[in-house]
């Protein structure tokens, strides 16, 4: 059980998440805000059940704008159960359950840090990044790259990923997820336009479920076929479903580069036309592709190792390495993360592109398609300093005809970890935002906006082993060590701790 807090000082040069030219006169778009974020982090681990939890609040306190100031609330968790239904059912390979909760003030535009996140990223964050809960589930609402103005968010999701041997090569996957998104009271003091208010959100629920075969079709080549059905409910607009089914191919093609490619078609179900006064029409049912692939390169570098050893000479630092391994902690915006300092001289870049369908929870209900591009990268540049870098596109656009607009949204980040101490490290970093909306009739100005925020934070975590900070170590710790098989008497964790102690 680690305890952990973060202390962070940062500039926003628009905590409205609106055009300044919608604000009332007088109000200050920019602030100064310190964000203070305690949490507690939890592993346990035995011969047949493996858990993961984190619990924290998000303390803001606005230096101009003092009516925002607010405590939001996170927690996550993921339950691997795998050993103990093996015990019953010997063909079951995976059984995990998970689920998240968030409360904050401003919903993220990118779900969260899927690259190694970020030691306390601030409140809600908006740069973050990646396609599902930390990889496990569907992807989300947010994950289309969809914003609102700063407003009450509370997400809530929860589910389970099953995989069960129907062959050596062959296993077969089922993931459900149910998750809801619910919007309280507005912060933004703004005008209208033509007698709308801006802040139009919709309360979104979704259930949504996956299986399929996976099978191995080579030493490096996998075969997956997926059927995905997802079930909508959102306020004064009713029900819609949609029906999917996905080819995908991933490859390993060396030690260093590994892809995978899907495609396939998803059928929206007959729903509303909201443009027709009561909603009497409906619209017929639409076919859509649906696809995506990602690519990644991961290895070391001599010249990072050189330049590490280098600037290691010149501070006069020094440390052991990092432990490989992962953890299936769903992540969010605003956590403390574990494992945010890379082995020295490691580097990975990712290219991901997503082309889905998502409920829409902004402006107008009903279903949205979506075309995502996720680029980050990660390196280990000593023992003790990391860097990491993302860009994230999305663009979105209603399926039915009727609603004539289109979100954009872009979003960089770009931040450097350094390990002071064993428990304690620093992070400076800066995130770029820009939404844009085209309407038809109505200008794009009126609803876009940018912002930037810049930010120097320290996080502390008591962590006697010392190995929560560095990359993979923190779920490789004694208690999951001790329980699996494959460790031996000598192997030991991060900092030479032996883990047959």
């Amino acid at each position: 059980m680690v305890p952990s807090i973060s202390v962070i000082e940062q500039y926003d040069s628009n905590v409205f998440f609106t055009p300044k030219s919608l604000l009332a006169p007088g109000t200050k778009a920019d602030d100064f805000i310190t964000v203070v974020t305690p949490q507690l982090n939890f592993m346990q681990s035995n011969s047949l059940v493996k858990a993961n939890l984190s619990v924290g609040a998000i303390v803001q306190k606005f230096v101009n704008n003092s009516a925002l100031d607010n405590v939001g609330f996170n927690a996550s968790t993921g339950i691997d159960l795998s050993q103990a239904v093996s015990r019953i059912l010997p063909r079951m390979r995976g059984a995990r359950i998970f689920g998240t909760y968030m409360y904050t003030p401003s919903a993220p535009a990118f779900g969260a840090g899927s690259l190694g996140g970020g030691a306390g990223m601030g409140g809600g964050g908006f740069g973050g990044g990646g396609f599902g809960a930390g990889g496990i589930g569907i992807a989300g609402p947010i994950d289309s790259g969809l914003l609102t103005q700063r407003i009450r968010t509370t997400m809530f999701n929860a589910g389970f990923a099953n995989s069960y041997s129907l062959s050596p090569t062959t296993d077969f996957q089922t993931t459900y997820t149910y998750s809801q998104l619910s919007f309280g009271g507005s912060f933004t003091p703004s005008t209208t336009v033509s007698g709308q208010a801006q802040n139009t959100v919709f309360d979104t629920t979704t259930h949504s479920i996956s299986a399929g075969p996976t099978s191995r079709i080579s030493a490096i080549d996998t075969l997956t076929v997926k059927y995905t059905f997802m079930q909508m409910s959102q306020a004064q607009f009713g029900d819609y479903a949609t029906h999917g089914g996905t080819l995908g191919w991933g490859r390993a093609w060396t030690k260093e580069w590994s892809s995978s490619l899907n495609g396939g078609l998803t059928l929206v179900e007959p729903i509303p036309d909201t443009s027709t006064t009561g909603g009497q029409r409906r619209i017929p049912a639409t076919m859509f592709p649906t696809g995506g692939f990602s690519l990644t390169y991961a290895s070391g570098s001599s010249f990072l190792r050189k330049l590490g050893s280098e600037i290691q000479e010149a501070t006069g630092t020094s440390g052991a390495g990092s432990v490989g391994g992962g953890g299936f902690l769903p992540l969010l915006a605003g956590m403390n993360m574990p494992g945010v300092i890379a082995a020295p001289g490691s580097y990975r870049v990712t290219l991901m592109y997503n082309l889905g369908v998502f409920p829409s929870f902004v402006q107008s209900a009903g279903a949205i398609y979506t075309h995502t591009i996720l680029l980050g990268s990660t390196a280990g540049i000593t023992d003790r300093l990391s860097a990491q870098a993302l860009f994230n596109y999305a663009r979105s656009s209603f399926t039915s005809e009727s609603i004539g607009t289109n979100f954009a949204t872009y979003g960089t980040t770009v931040s450097l970890n350094y390990l002071i101490t064993p428990m304690l490290t620093a992070m400076l970093s800066h995130q770029w935002l820009k939404f844009d909306t085209e309407t038809s009739g109505v200008s794009a100005a009126d609803f876009g906006f940018a912002k930037q925020v810049v930010l120097l934070g320290f996080t502390y975590a008591y962590s006697p082993r010392g190995d929560f900070f560095r990359s993979g170590a923190f779920w490789e710790g004694p208690a999951g060590a001790s329980s699996s098989t494959e460790s031996g008497a000598g192997k030991s964790g991060s900092g030479g701790v032996d883990t047959k102690k």
